[in-house]
């Protein structure tokens, strides 16, 4: 049964691996497309699923997480130097302390990519797991990038389309700046951001599909990225959205609240995300120190 087992691992991989490298002669493992290591991961996750050895579930233990992995998502608004614009701030002094902590403590960043295939497959990844996101694409995240790339760490824009270059959102050059500093982009709407919870409420979910479809299409021909994951708007989700997301191409969606932290086989479409403001007192040093202690614990 072992020796069955294994050889059928084997086949599924070598099948999987180069029935795609024969079409693609210019393949290598730094470039294998996203659906390649999806499907191999799955069938791999089959077959590591159905063991009952301990010597093969070691054997192949590398390719997937441990069970205390996780990955916490934090999420911000605007960083300010001076003077905040809301309560939804955090000082960059502040910023600079959170980002300490979570060095201090073995914390690691990680791609949208990687959130994607943990949260399905159990894909390897650092089992303590940070993603930093923020929210409306305001300027001060060129800063934010800037300093996390300082200390090894990326992140995570939210950028409503419609208001690309506005007083308060980034340009385009400056969008160019974060994704040169290793940040990537979500969506957050086109033009509809305030009244997403309104639209849910009265079902307009076709006003909703128009809002995310030009969102898309923005990033695609003015940006020329194509975002994977979408930040709901007001935390407005439900399965109807959830739906729309899939018909465009999206794999994850960021939500509001629900979890401090994201575990294998959670729904990738509602991504919890714990709020770090100075409303909530989760941007004061001590309070954000205290709440990561307990998560590890």
């Amino acid at each position: 049964m072992k020796k069955f087992i294994t050889i059928l691992f084997v086949l599924i991989f070598f099948l999987s691996f180069y029935g795609n490298a024969l079409s693609n002669e210019s393949m290598s493992f730094s470039n294998v497309p996203v659906s390649y290591f999806e499907n191999a991961v799955y069938n791999i996750g089959r077959i590591y699923g159905i063991k009952e050895d301990k010597t093969i579930l070691n054997e192949y233990n590398s390719l997937f997480s441990s069970k205390d992995t996780f990955v916490l998502v934090l999420m911000y608004h605007n960083i300010y130097t001076n003077k905040r614009i809301n309560s939804y701030d955090v000082s960059l002094e502040d910023f600079k302390k959170h980002i300490e902590i979570l060095k201090s403590y073995g914390f690691e960043s990680i791609k949208l990519d990687d959130l994607y295939e943990f949260l399905m497959f159990n894909k390897k990844i650092p089992k303590r797991s940070v993603i930093f996101t923020f929210d409306d694409g305001f300027k001060s995240v060129v800063l934010a990038s800037s300093v996390l790339k300082g200390n090894g760490f990326t992140g995570v824009a939210s950028l409503i389309t419609g208001y690309i270059g506005s007083v308060w959102e980034v340009n385009e050059n400056e969008i160019k700046t974060l994704l040169n500093n290793g940040f990537e982009i979500s969506l957050h709407s086109h033009k509809l951001h305030n009244i997403y919870q309104k639209l849910l409420k009265e079902k307009k979910y076709k006003d909703i599909e128009v809002d995310i479809n030009q969102s898309k299409e923005d990033a695609i021909n003015i940006l020329h990225i194509s975002p994977i994951a979408f930040t709901y708007p007001q935390g407005a989700f439900d399965k109807t959205i959830e739906e729309i997301l899939r018909k465009n191409g999206f794999k994850i969606g960021f939500g509001l609240y629900g979890k401090l932290i994201n575990k294998y086989g959670d729904n990738p479409f509602y991504v919890s995300r714990v709020e770090i403001s100075e409303r909530l007192k989760t941007s004061n040093p001590m309070v954000f120190k205290k709440f990561i202690e307990k998560l590890i614990k």
